[in-house]
C-alpha cells in the first residue's frame, strides 16, 4: 500500500470574511479553484509542511495553523497499487507578507467566504472539503474506486 501526505490550508481575513483562493492549473486533477497547499516532504511535520507550503504558493507566512479535519482518498493507482492520498486540512488567521498573485500554481485572490462556496469552477474535491472546513465532520473517507464515502 502506497500513502501519499499532503496538507490545505484555508487563510482566513477574518476581518473581512474573506478567503486566499487558488484557481489551480491543471495538474493531476487538481485544477480547479482550491486552497494552497501540497504534499509533506521527508523529515517534516505536518504543520512545518503546511507553513512551507503556503509560503511557496502565496509568499505569506502563515502563523498557528489549527488542523480541522483529514481527508482520505482510497484508490487503485496506475499501477494497480492500492493507495491512500491522506490531506490535512487547516486553517489560520494570522498572516503576513507581500501576497504574489500569479505562480507556477496559478493565480491567487481573495474571495467572500460564502461566495466562494457558491462558485463554480471549484476543484473536484472542494465541496467534499468544505464540509470540514465549516465544521460538519472532522474526517471523510472517500473510497474512488467504489464512489462511497463515510462522514466522521
Amino acid at each position: 500500500m502506497k500513502i501519499v501526505l499532503m496538507n490545505m490550508v484555508k487563510i482566513y481575513d477574518e476581518k473581512n470574511n474573506k478567503v486566499l483562493v487558488l484557481d489551480k492549473k491543471k495538474k493531476y486533477g487538481w485544477e480547479g479553484l482550491t486552497f494552497p497547499g501540497g504534499k509533506v516532504e521527508k523529515n517534516e511535520s505536518f504543520e512545518n509542511s503546511v507553513i512551507r507550503e503556503a509560503k511557496e504558493e502565496t509568499n505569506l507566512d502563515i502563523k498557528n495553523p489549527e488542523l480541522l479535519g483529514i481527508i482520505t482518498w482510497a484508490f487503485t493507482n496506475d499501477e494497480g497499487e492500492f493507495q491512500k492520498d491522506v490531506g490535512l486540512l487547516y486553517q489560520t488567521k494570522e498572516f503576513s507578507g507581500k501576497l504574489i498573485e500569479n505562480n507556477r500554481e496559478g493565480k491567487l485572490f481573495w474571495k467572500d467566504y460564502d461566495e466562494f462556496k457558491k462558485m463554480d469552477k471549484m476543484s473536484e474535491s472542494m465541496p467534499e472539503i468544505l464540509k470540514i472546513y465549516d465544521g460538519k465532520y472532522r474526517e471523510i473517507y472517500w473510497d474512488v474506486d467504489k464512489d462511497r464515502k463515510d462522514y466522521y
